[in-house]
């Protein structure tokens, strides 16, 4: 049970993570390279900026609410 798990939430963290930060990171930087380019490398910084993103959304939602 906990094999399947960590499969589940190693999905839900890498689709909530990497691929947000990923575009944003292709869209601010000029499309000069293709999304999967930016979805390979620098996983580090996809991550920080989804977090950044998602955090700062919530924030912004607990305030205006």
């Amino acid at each position: 049970m906990d094999f399947v798990m960590e499969i589940v939430f190693e999905f839900i963290a890498g689709f909530l993570f990497i691929y947000p930060g990923a575009f944003l990171r292709w869209v601010f930087f000029g499309r000069k390279q293709k999304l999967d380019s930016y979805i390979q490398k620098g996983n580090a910084y996809n991550f920080i900026i989804s977090f950044s993103l998602i955090l700062g959304l919530g924030l912004l939602i607990t305030k205006l609410f």
